[in-house]
């Protein structure tokens, strides 16, 4: 079910005055008034409100919805829809081996600094 009343919180929230909000949205006063009362929300003013608060449309209505816990190489639409083939625990896999890797490099580069520095030592002896 749709929850008008998250539109004007978040008008709230963000400090806007609704003559502000309904500028940027390209909506009257007059229909937001009708939206906050209730009135019928056509999909591309939801559309424009949404993506002005950056929120994914389903924020405005009441539903449970599960995420998958996947993110991918692109995001469709709106945020609405995310595709990939990448799971975010694959990608925190691979950020900790790519971390234990340059731990690695860092001390192969400080043992050899070392190791360049006595050779330097020898040579002035």
């Amino acid at each position: 079910m749709f929850i008008p009343s998250k539109i004007e919180q978040l008008i709230i929230d963000n400090k806007l005055t609704k003559k502000s909000f309904c500028e940027k949205v390209s909506i009257s006063v007059q229909g937001l008034d009708n939206i906050l009362k209730g009135a019928d929300l056509g999909s591309s003013k939801l559309e424009r409100i949404a993506d002005f608060f950056k929120l994914p449309i389903d924020y405005f209505f009441d539903r449970d919805i599960n995420v998958d816990n996947s993110i991918g190489h692109h995001v469709n639409g709106n945020g609405n829809k995310v595709s990939g083939d990448i799971t975010l625990s694959e990608c925190k896999n691979e950020l900790e081996k790519l971390r234990l890797l340059i731990k690695e490099k860092e001390e192969r580069i400080k043992d050899k600094d070392e190791m360049i520095a006595l050779l330097k030592q020898q040579l002035n002896k």
